[in-house]
This record gives structure tokens, sequence and C-alpha cells, in this order.
């Protein structure tokens, strides 16, 4: 019974830290980013509670995974798919030019496995004439 429950409350641990990614804008995360820098994490959680309504806990493991890089915003209006015949970088092109640097970001670490720090690098050094 215990290793069961255990597996079921991980599951809706895992459910409302995905439903809680979805409340946060990608301004609330530049916030977030912001006072972490600043050396304010609790101020970044209490801003973490407030926009999601998590208990401290699962909020500080949102900020721990902003302050980390291992955290990827839910990606909802990519326009453009995987297809064939387009790459990764095409598609961060596309993703760069339309000015949604946020979701350009996160295909990159879903895609590649890459920090938020790298994946940000990656998007910042292509070029939006260039085509391969």
């Amino acid at each position: 019974m215990g290793l069961f429950s255990r597996k079921r409350n991980q599951d809706a641990d895992n459910a409302a830290l995905a439903g809680a990614r979805a409340k946060l804008t990608s301004d609330d995360v530049d916030q977030v980013r912001f006072l972490i820098t600043s050396k304010l994490l609790i101020h970044a959680t209490k801003l973490v509670i407030d926009r999601t309504g998590l208990d401290i806990k699962k909020a500080r493991q949102i900020v721990d995974e902003i302050r980390y890089g291992t955290y990827v915003p839910p990606i909802e209006k990519t326009p453009l798919m995987r297809r064939p015949g387009t790459n990764l970088a095409e598609r961060t092109r596309a993703l760069k030019a339309a000015g949604d640097l946020h979701q350009a970001t996160a295909l990159v670490v879903s895609e590649t496995g890459m920090t938020e720090a790298e994946a940000g690098l990656f998007v910042g050094a292509l070029n939006i004439d260039l085509q391969d």
C-alpha cells in the first residue's frame, strides 16, 4: 500500500507543478530571475506562490528550476512543428524572427537537453537571415 500511494502522490505533485508552470507568464519568470540574481530567493518564492497558488515546497522547487536553468516553460503556441525537411536551427530562427525568444529557447532545451542558459546562447547566436 505504501509504495503505490507514494507513486500516486508523486504523480499528483507532478501534475500540480505542470499546472503551475502553465500559470506563470514569461514576465513572471523574468521577474523571478531578477529576484534570484538580486539574492532575494524568498521574494522569488513568494511571487511564484502568488501567481500559482502552490505551497511553499513546490514553489521553491520551481524557483530552483529557474535558478539552475532546468525550467522549461510549457510550449503551447509554437508556429513550426517538427516536419520532414526542417531542422532545429530553421525552426529556432523562425521563432526568433517572430520575437518568441522564450519559445525558441524552450524548443532548443526540449530537443537537445541543453540547459536554459546554453540554449539562450544558441538562440542568440543564430542569424535570422541565414538558412541552412
